[in-house]
């Protein structure tokens, strides 16, 4: 891989938070890291790799995109001989939606629904995702999926709208119900998953019990000691937040006995003994 970027490429590592980087990062839209970013000599863009790549992988796509395959130069060329084909349209939206243009997105979006070609409706899914997206909107998202629930779009549907809901921080009860749909959906959750659903359900102190049951399971499939005993002061939490104190303390005793040094599950164990204290003072 070396060899090949230093025989294609003039490589630049940027730091995304000092120096030139930020003003480099809202030039590029670029919202996650790392980001790959491949320019012509004018500095326009002609593709992106988003998240990390193992090296065979990633040198697999920096050939893809020096051949010109599926590159934004070479998709508005096709564009411009076959403005009506769905593959190249559907390519250029998912493109432009990486780049962050999601006026350029919906267009190409647009052009699909016009031509008529949309019999999956994977087109009429984008249009309301990117259309939800400019309006910082969850309603659009939570109608798609109650009306299409066989659809396979619905998870990502409303995972969009719970992360809309989650930032406006005002409708804490719709935000746990989606999130428990969005669990209730997977047939098969990953331990992380259910952990992250049930740490969400202990700050909102919404549907408890039922984050009792799914970081139970989340233990009992945890990978490795230190991914479970994160999954049992999850559940330490819960307990106290059902203000069933002798549980927490006995989940994050067994913290504690994993890791006795961190500061955190003896201040976790100090929380739960004051607020058990307090309790049977009152």
């Amino acid at each position: 891989m070396k060899l090949f970027a230093n025989n294609n490429l003039l490589s630049l590592k940027v730091d995304a938070e000092k120096g030139t980087g930020p003003e480099i990062a809202k030039k590029y839209k670029i919202k996650g890291f790392p980001t790959t970013i491949i320019v012509n000599s004018r500095g326009e863009e002609i593709d992106r790799i988003i998240g990390y790549l193992a090296p065979n992988f990633f040198l697999k796509e920096l050939k893809r995109i020096k051949s010109g395959k599926n590159t934004i130069p070479s998709l508005l060329l096709d564009f411009q001989s076959d403005p009506e084909n769905f593959s190249t349209l559907f390519t250029l939206a998912k493109k432009y939606e990486s780049r962050g243009d999601i006026a350029s997105a919906k267009r190409m979006i647009n052009a699909i629904l016009a031509s008529g070609f949309d019999s999956s409706g994977v087109a009429n899914f984008f249009s309301i995702l990117y259309q939800a997206r400019e309006d910082q909107s969850h309603e659009l998202l939570i109608a798609y999926a109650k009306e299409n629930s066989g659809s396979n779009n619905v998870q990502v549907a409303l995972s969009e709208a719970m992360y809309f809901i989650r930032k406006k921080g005002n409708e804490n009860k719709l935000e746990a119900d989606i999130f428990l749909q969005l669990i209730s959906l997977e047939t098969q959750n990953t331990p992380t998953m259910l952990n992250s659903f049930c740490w969400r359900m202990s700050q909102l102190e919404i549907h408890l019990e039922i984050a009792l049951e799914k970081i139970t399971l989340a233990i009992e499939n945890a990978e490795n000691d230190k991914e479970k005993f994160m999954f049992i002061d999850t559940k330490a939490e819960l307990f106290y937040k059902l203000k069933e104190y002798d549980s927490a303390i006995i989940e994050i005793e067994k913290c504690l006995n994993f890791d006795s040094e961190s500061k955190y599950y003896k201040d976790q164990l100090a929380k739960f003994y004051m607020k058990k204290t307090s309790s049977e003072i009152s």
